[in-house]
């Protein structure tokens, strides 16, 4: 016979709470590089938010886990940091595919959101410039999907030719005579390859000094077999978090309001 009390639904308050909390450290355990994969509880005696964290993600070590002394319970580290801050959480290893995870249930939505800021105090330098950096971007309409962490650095790469434009213009670049004679306003034309080269020229010494030091602009212009798929690109390269923050900076305070050039004119 069914259970009432287990199968009855969430009322539409509870619910909502679930599935706000579910957003906010989806968000975290993202922006932070740590695969995770958060749900919503159902069913109302359920844990608000269920998390699964494969253990071989190096992530899972720095962020949530620590640096002490090897465990053999995989749990009992994670255990303690929750309890450590009041996070009222299961925890335990279950297989996942061909190794293991940990199961972290949560109790409650306000748990959730603990858990959410415990990742995000945890975030590393180079996942929070790289967030600065596709807030900057993001603001002068310039793709945020290819910046990346690796190894500690912040990596920006296949921006594309009019995205390259935009940024150079920010950046107080936009006067030079050499830029105007270039023909780039078709980024699909297989033709203008050499055009590409030369903007990824001057493009180099302009985010090297907004971020205080060399980024590469390495010039990808398609061919004329994969020009129909992907347009001709740059890429800036390896940035420390220094950097990345810096070029966030430069971006923002050139478009901020009443902002204005080396040039003395508004910023575009």
């Amino acid at each position: 016979m069914p259970n009432a009390e287990v199968d009855a639904p969430l009322d539409d308050t509870a619910n909502q709470e679930r599935q706000a909390a579910l957003r906010t450290l989806g968000t975290a355990f993202r922006d932070s590089g740590v695969l995770a994969m958060p749900k919503a509880g159902m069913p109302p005696g359920s844990a608000a938010v269920i998390v699964t964290i494969p253990l071989d993600e190096p992530e899972v070590q720095r962020f949530l886990i620590g640096r002490g002394l090897p465990s053999p319970d995989a749990a009992a580290p994670l255990r303690l940091v929750l309890k450590k801050h009041g996070i009222n959480a299961r925890v335990e290893v279950v297989e996942f595919g061909p190794g293991t995870a940990l199961k972290v249930e949560l109790a409650t939505g306000d748990d959730a959101v603990r858990l959410a800021a415990l990742v995000i105090d945890r975030r590393s330098d180079a996942h929070s410039a790289a967030l600065r950096l596709k807030a900057a971007f993001s603001g002068i309409g310039i793709s945020k999907a290819h910046i990346f962490v690796a190894d500690g650095a912040v990596l920006v790469g296949d921006i594309d030719i009019q995205e390259a434009l935009a940024l150079y213009a920010v950046l107080d670049g936009g006067h030079s005579e050499e830029l105007d004679e270039l023909d780039l306003d078709d980024r699909w034309d297989p033709d203008c390859w050499r055009d590409v080269e030369t903007l990824a020229k001057l493009l180099g010494p302009v985010v090297s000094k907004a971020s205080g030091g060399f980024l590469a602009s390495t010039p990808n212009p398609a061919c004329q077999g994969c020009i129909s798929s992907r347009p001709h690109r740059i890429t800036l390269g390896s940035a420390s978090p220094e950097q990345a923050l810096l070029l966030a900076d430069a971006i923002a305070g050139s478009t901020a309001p009443g902002a204005t050039s080396s040039a003395g004119t508004p910023a575009v």
